[in-house]
């Protein structure tokens, strides 16, 4: 299951942060942006890597400087839908400006998730609710969501968009409601490549989906995707981790699965908690194998993004378990710890794992 990390309102606190940020970017002295967390760690420009930027106890300024060091390429921004439609026709979304002006500075790439669904949440506008999403006015209205979003991005770099966000959780098994989303989405993406003919349009869905009962019906709606976009947990059920040694194979079964279509692994990560059957040292080794499944199929796996940078505080959790409805011991452990640095900002192994590979030391 996949956290999406502006669902919990921090616009407050991360607009403060990346005005600060925008407003010291200027070097004088060289007149090229410099990241606040020093030298940008070069890799692939054909692999591009990204975070889920947690700010944890440090702010946002220290925790996009710290992505910045390890070597991020690109950064999620999440849209959802009822959040930003505040009424039929009007929309609202401070951080499309901020994003707009920020993110090019750091030459930092954004993937958008528009999101009508997110996980097992169903995010249409109130005056849509009950419709269908091959309805016509869902269709426009929804559209006409994509513009405004898009309009709003005139500076950044966007390289792939997502329709909704692990759309599986709320889809079930009814394919019905499948057959509906895939229409839904073909109708979206022709819009949207009107005005964006080469960024790569999916639909997010989870490991446990396309590789298990819901396999047939992804399938079909990602023959019209230009990428298979995915995120991948290895857990179990109950928010048991599995070993690391089963990244390689499981990430290859994507790239199968594909069958050719690039890869695009939009969210992956690993809680170090005790709860979850974990450590730092496995959380360490699963990073260390995700960085040797994307060497061994690089042609197929654009991007890799890993979730999340900080952990979550408790505060933090409680929100996201009301939020996603799975209130366990074992799902507050996985959110609280899947950070690769703690809430107080001290590297855990895996960060230091990244680091080798985003150097380039290995």
């Amino acid at each position: 299951m996949q956290m999406n990390i502006f669902s919990v309102a921090l616009a407050a606190i991360l607009g403060i942060a990346l005005i600060v940020i925008a407003g010291c970017s200027n070097d004088s002295s060289t007149g090229q942006s410099q990241s606040p967390g020093g030298q940008i760690a070069k890799r692939d420009a054909n692999r591009l890597l990204g975070f889920g930027v947690t700010e944890g106890a440090v702010g946002y300024e220290v925790a996009f400087g710290e992505a910045k060091r390890a070597g991020i390429q690109f950064i999620e921004l999440p849209q959802q839908w009822d959040d930003i439609e505040t009424s039929p026709g009007v929309y609202d979304s401070p951080f499309l400006e901020m994003a707009n002006e920020v993110y090019p500075t750091f030459d930092t790439g954004i993937v958008l998730s528009l999101n009508p669904i997110d996980t097992n949440a169903l995010r249409l506008p109130a005056y849509l609710k009950g419709k269908a999403f091959d309805d016509s006015e869902v269709i426009a209205a929804f559209t006409r969501f994509v513009a405004f979003t898009i309009a709003g991005l005139p500076k950044a770099r966007i390289v792939a968009i997502s329709i909704g966000n692990e759309v599986d959780g709320n889809l079930g098994d009814d394919e019905i409601r499948w057959r509906q989303y895939r229409r839904f989405f073909t109708e979206v993406q022709t819009h949207i490549k009107v005005k964006l003919p080469d960024v790569p349009v999916g639909v997010k869905t989870t490991y446990s989906a396309i590789t298990g009962d819901q396999r047939q019906l992804i399938s079909e709606l990602n023959a019209h995707a230009d990428a298979v976009m995915v995120t991948y947990y290895p857990l179990d059920a109950d928010f048991k981790v599995r070993p690391p040694s089963v990244v390689q194979d499981e990430i290859g079964s994507l790239v199968s699965l594909a069958d050719g279509k690039p890869v695009h692994l939009l969210e992956t990560g690993y809680p170090s908690g005790a709860a979850n059957g974990s450590s730092e040292k496995l959380q360490a080794d699963f990073v260390g194998n995700v960085f040797a499944a994307w060497d061994k199929f690089a042609d197929d796996i654009p991007l890799v993004n890993i979730v999340w940078l900080y952990d979550m505080s408790p505060e933090e959790v409680a929100a996201l378990t009301k939020y996603y409805s799975v209130d366990t011991p074992a799902f507050a452990g996985f959110l609280g710890t899947l950070g690769l640095k703690t809430h107080s900002g001290d590297d855990k192994l895996a960060f230091l794992e990244l680091l080798k590979y985003a150097e380039g030391n290995k």
